[in-house]
């Protein structure tokens, strides 16, 4: 069985096939969230997102964080979460760290939320150092159809 000839690429092939990429990444880097971006000081935490039984549900962790150290918000098509782990002291008081590595200062969270919800109903649960939102869905209201009427002025006798 003979295969079939590939025509060689040429270097504007390749050179198209370069700008693409380069034209993906620019695209991934655009469309990231400069808030999503720790600063120096600053941490973010792992967040899940996910649909379950016609509610959307955020769960974050924030171990060691109280209600009063959290904030959320949302705006604009946007789900902000906010909060502030504090410097940590030894148990003791006068002793000094030798390791360091659960995260401390502020972050903030923003989650864009682009789907029908009623977030008037949102709930917020924090347990085992999981901040859980649940927020319910609206019903589909894609197969629901909407008559917009016709105005319709006849044209005068001519």
């Amino acid at each position: 069985m003979a295969l079939p000839k590939r025509a060689p690429r040429t270097a504007m092939t390749d050179l198209a096939f370069l700008q693409r990429e380069i034209d993906q990444l620019v695209g991934r880097f655009a469309a990231q969230d400069p808030a999503e971006t720790a600063a120096a000081g600053e941490w973010l935490p792992s967040t899940d997102v996910y649909e379950c039984r016609g509610n959307l549900v955020v769960s974050i962790e924030v171990p060691g964080l109280t209600p009063d150290n959290l904030k959320i918000a949302y705006r604009n098509h946007r789900l902000i979460i906010a909060g502030e782990r504090r410097e940590r002291k030894t148990p003791a008081g006068d002793g000094a760290f030798l390791c360091m590595e659960r995260p401390q200062g502020r972050f903030v969270r923003t989650i864009p939320l682009d789907q029908a919800l009623e977030v008037q109903k949102a709930e917020a649960r924090l347990a085992g150092g999981v901040l859980t939102i649940t927020i319910p869905r609206l019903k589909d209201r894609r197969g629901r159809e909407t008559v917009i009427t016709i105005q319709w002025e006849e044209e005068a006798a001519r």
